[in-house]
């Protein structure tokens, strides 16, 4: 179901504090203020396409402040993701400042302070939980106040998909909605690759080798014969060598493997990609449903049954 607000429905005196007031409710607690509060007409509209929270903004220009007050009294880890149609943006965060124009997606986190001076005549948003896309894109944190893939045909697409989701007339058809969100997920998590593939980001020989593999393990979950000397001899290294990266980020190759299994089921059962308990086991490289369904519940305290059923 989509909510609209619109200022005109309150008076003059009134609308900058209603507004303000929707838009901390649905998306980021944060302290706002505007140049003039004189004629302030702004309207927003909010609607939730499965895991993912949409919305479109138009206003006169303002400015959202997210200070260390704010992450203690409104806590918030959840990621949003910007992309300006018309109007311009500035936004700070991470020591990182970018000027926001029409086109341009930027990605910013509210578990940290941001700054976001906004003039939108038109601004379409995307609210990610934040464990969803850190499980896709784990450095989504470092990408934060940057132009993502900016000019590229891939931003214009991850665009393109962004307007047809804020369009698209879902309600009552949650599995519908359920694909629609993760096929997103995955071009974002695809445009946040991109951007961090182009950003001369510097990584250390070990950091580099442990993404690496663990790149190679999250596109080899299904493969239930998947073991550490198979990892290492897809990076050209030995399983000590592998071992070793691994456990300077407090793991062990398996252990990583094992986690990134229940947590893709996980998401495949709470996005709707999967419609059996035994294919969310299955696709992801469990061979035994009883083991599956025991790791399941001990981690996240429901059985997957439960999920699917969405109890």
């Amino acid at each position: 179901m989509e909510l609209k607000y619109l200022t005109s429905s309150v008076s003059d005196s009134h609308r900058f504090e209603y507004w303000s007031d929707v838009v901390c409710k649905h998306f980021i607690p944060a302290a706002s203020r505007v140049p003039s509060r004189d004629d302030f007409n702004a309207s927003f509209s909010v609607r939730s396409l499965g895991v993912l929270t949409l919305a479109e903004m138009s206003s006169p220009r303002h400015y959202w402040e997210r200070d260390a007050e704010h992450l203690r009294s409104g806590p918030n880890e959840d990621f949003m993701l910007s992309l300006m149609v018309q109007g311009t943006g500035h936004l700070s965060q991470g020591g990182r400042h970018v000027l926001q124009r029409d086109g341009d997606i930027v990605l910013y986190d509210a578990a940290k302070p941001f700054s976001f001076d906004l003039a939108p005549e038109s601004t379409l948003l995307v609210r990610i939980p934040r464990k969803q896309l850190l499980f896709r894109v784990p450095e989504a944190e470092n990408l934060t106040a940057m132009h993502l893939a900016e000019g590229t045909p891939i931003a214009k697409l991850l665009g393109s998909m962004i307007r047809e989701a804020s369009a698209m007339e879902l309600a009552g058809r949650d599995a519908l909605q359920a694909r629609v969100a993760s096929s997103l997920l995955d071009m974002v998590s695809a445009v946040l690759q991109f951007q961090m593939d182009n950003t001369g980001v510097v990584r250390s020989s070990h950091d580099a080798l442990f993404q690496r593999a663990s790149d190679y393990i999250a596109s080899h979950l299904d493969d239930c014969e998947l073991d550490v000397e198979q990892i290492a001899a897809s990076q050209h290294v030995s399983a000590r060598t592998l071992t070793r990266v691994f456990a300077e980020h407090g793991t062990t190759p398996m252990q990583h493997l094992w986690k990134q299994r229940v947590q893709a089921s996980h998401f495949a059962l709470r996005e709707g990609r999967v419609r059996q308990v035994t294919q969310a086991a299955f696709q992801f490289g469990f061979s035994d449903l009883s083991h599956f369904c025991r790791v399941f519940k001990k981690t996240y305290g429901v059985t997957p049954q439960t999920l699917l059923r969405g109890d």
